[in-house]
């Protein structure tokens, strides 16, 4: 495989940061007198995540929502600490990793996210790596709340093939979610599902 790949596509959770879903229902659980299986499924039934990371909500209609969704009169602040919750460290063997990586390959970023975790996941960086924009990291950034895309949608992966100029066959695609690498498996990419806590780092030496 790597004489044929041309190109490097991260996920950001679980393969870049580590994070935790449910240290955020844990976190919206406490404030609201709920349980956190509650709120999971409050989320799931409301589609929070895939509404507000596909930008069908701006940052103040998300807030809405979720009071909403929970009943519960939050106030901005809250809502994003909680929010956030999920979003844990960034080994620095990563970075340093990414660094010499791209050396060899260029490297995308292919992330379902939303603007209030890219706004924290930047000041992290800033404040424990002394990166500026964590975004430089990449040669290009793929965020799907600004395409209006959502993994495991194969737009989202044919997207990312017309900008860059790749096949699919030349790039190698890490993920931790099975059905996002279903989805770009059937579009031809070379794929690796990442297994929390295990690193990219370890694997891609083995491989590229």
């Amino acid at each position: 495989m790597a004489a044929d790949i041309k190109a490097v596509v991260f996920d950001f959770g679980n393969v870049i940061i580590n994070i935790n879903l449910e240290l955020t229902f844990q976190a919206f659980a406490e404030l609201t007198f709920k349980t956190p299986a509650r709120v999971k499924s409050l989320f799931a039934e409301a589609e929070i995540f895939q509404k507000y990371e596909t930008g069908f909500y701006s940052d103040d209609e998300f807030r809405d929502v979720v009071r909403q969704t929970l009943s519960y009169p939050l106030n901005d602040q809250e809502i994003d600490a909680a929010w956030n919750a999920l979003l844990l460290e960034v080994p620095r063997e990563r970075l340093d990793y990414l660094e010499n990586l791209r050396f060899r390959y260029p490297l995308y970023l292919l992330s379902n996210t939303n603007a209030i975790h890219i706004e924290k996941c930047q000041q992290y960086f800033r404040l424990e790596h002394n990166v500026q924009d964590f975004r430089k990291l990449f040669n290009q950034v793929f965020l799907s709340y600004e395409m209006g895309l959502w993994k495991p949608d194969y737009k989202i992966y044919q997207k990312v093939l017309d900008e860059t100029g790749f096949k699919p066959g030349e790039v190698l695609f890490l993920d931790d979610n099975p059905d996002n690498i279903d989805a770009a498996r059937d579009m031809g990419i070379n794929c690796i599902k990442i297994n929390p806590p295990e690193s990219f780092t370890d694997i891609l030496d083995k491989i590229i």
